[in-house]
């Protein structure tokens, strides 16, 4: 009678370590952390486009790896306003947060960059103005920004695919901050 305890307890407790490691090895993996070093952005400009007048983030993407980055779509990727006073992400489902595809960066290169609001603003951009309207222009559209959308202290592209976080600072706050060059004419005269 002590045998058959013994070995029914032995069987029990074996069935109980063979259940553990079945769980075990059939749980999904750890993904990766997110890589916020492959691709850095850097802050050239903000301009209106369309009809609309909307709000286009330009940056440059430098690839620090080894490997071409490629996105052929908005599959896998979600774009995000950084929050300044919750110091949150914002993910847009609206689809009013976006970029151009496809998306190719050589390994080692550095390639403009575009991010989309579709928020229309009343400060127009003019391409074909003169040096200094068009500093002024981009100037009134950052102050423009900080203004009126004083909240949002960057973006975020996250690839879920490649596991990359790409972050786009605030350059707009510093640009707000530039004289402008051309003087309005004293119309107190």
């Amino acid at each position: 009678m002590k045998a058959a305890g013994f070995g029914g307890g032995l069987a029990l407790v074996g069935a109980i370590i063979l259940g553990v490691c079945v769980w075990w090895s059939s749980r999904p993996p750890k993904p990766k952390p997110w890589n916020t070093g492959a691709i850095t952005a850097q802050y050239e400009d903000v301009r209106t486009q369309g009809d609309n007048n909307t709000l286009a983030f330009d940056y440059t993407l430098v690839n620090n790896t080894d490997h071409d980055y490629h996105l052929t779509d908005a599959t896998g990727v979600h774009i995000a306003a950084h929050l300044r006073r919750s110091n949150a992400l914002s993910f847009d489902d609206s689809g009013r947060l976006k970029t151009d595809y496809p998306i190719y960066v050589p390994a080692h290169s550095r390639v403009r960059f575009p991010v989309l609001l579709g928020y229309p603003i009343p400060v127009k951009d003019d391409s074909d103005a003169p040096v200094d309207v068009r500093h002024d222009n981009e100037t009134k559209l950052a102050k423009y920004i900080v203004e009126n959308l004083s909240n949002i202290d960057g973006l975020v592209l996250m690839d879920d695919n490649a596991r990359y976080q790409i972050n786009f600072p605030d350059g707009w706050t510093q640009r707000a901050k530039e004289p402008l060059r051309v003087k309005s004419p004293d119309t107190s005269k």
